[in-house]
């Protein structure tokens, strides 16, 4: 590994830290999280993977401030008003994290062609993230008749597990979204857009489905596992197709 390259990175994350608590984006935890994450994505995973990183965060802190008020008086609303902190750093780009690990590992070790799936891995996990915020942030502010993904049932707003079509629309968008700004920044061939696309609806409804049955995890503990099971899937679906 290039120490310039290593250096950069380091920098660029701690500006990007700095800068993102200045905005109000996120807490102190969230400045620590969010340079460790940040710094493995760019210093493993390249520019494009830091350009998605960059993607979600601001996409997603847009989606979390939408309607703030309201949604606090719904008691639906992020804690400490929106501000992010490590667990959320983690939660939500751990597993592109590791994706942008294994990158470094497979071009080394086996080439840019296996390599590629560590980026489609990655760009994944990514949608899933910025899919589940959006469909719950859109969903708590404008759907219209939320109903648990399991039995169907209407739910009141904020149920763990309930969807709502304007909060899936919304979220399946921001996925697609994702996909394609991986194209833009060279991360796979247009073909990666579909896998991705759908590898983060896939990650995102196995997010409800464990949010219905599962009572007992964690929104992080789901958050992670949901970008966990989008990133692989998305790649399943590129060595498959």
């Amino acid at each position: 590994m290039d120490p310039k390259h290593l250096l950069i990175s380091a920098l660029v994350n701690a500006a990007l830290a700095a800068a993102s608590w200045f905005a109000g984006a996120v807490n102190v935890s969230g400045v620590i999280g969010g340079f460790v994450v940040g710094f493995v994505i760019l210093a493993f995973g390249g520019w494009g993977s830091f350009g998605i990183l960059l993607a979600f965060f601001v996409l997603g802190s847009a989606a979390t401030r939408l309607g703030y008020s309201r949604k606090a008086a719904l008691g639906v609303a992020q804690e400490d008003k929106g501000r992010r902190g490590a667990k959320h750093a983690f939660a939500n780009c751990g597993a592109p994290g590791l994706a942008a690990l294994l990158y470094a590992y497979l071009l080394s070790a086996h080439g840019a062609d296996a390599a590629s799936y560590a980026l489609i891995i990655l760009a994944g996990a990514f949608a899933t993230a910025l899919s589940d915020t959006v469909s719950s942030e859109i969903g708590q502010l404008y759907g219209k008749h939320p109903f648990l993904i399991t039995t169907l049932k209407p739910v009141p707003v904020g149920t763990d597990g309930a969807v709502s079509v304007e909060g899936t629309l919304a979220g399946f968008l921001a996925g697609a979204l994702i996909g394609a700004l991986g194209l833009l920044f060279n991360l796979y061939s247009p073909l990666g857009i579909v896998f991705v696309t759908i590898g983060a609806f896939i990650g995102t409804t196995f997010e409800s489905i464990l949010g219905a049955v599962g009572k007992r995890l964690n929104n992080e503990l789901l958050n992670f596992l949901n970008t966990v099971v989008g990133g692989l899937s998305s790649a399943l679906l590129a060595c498959l197709l």
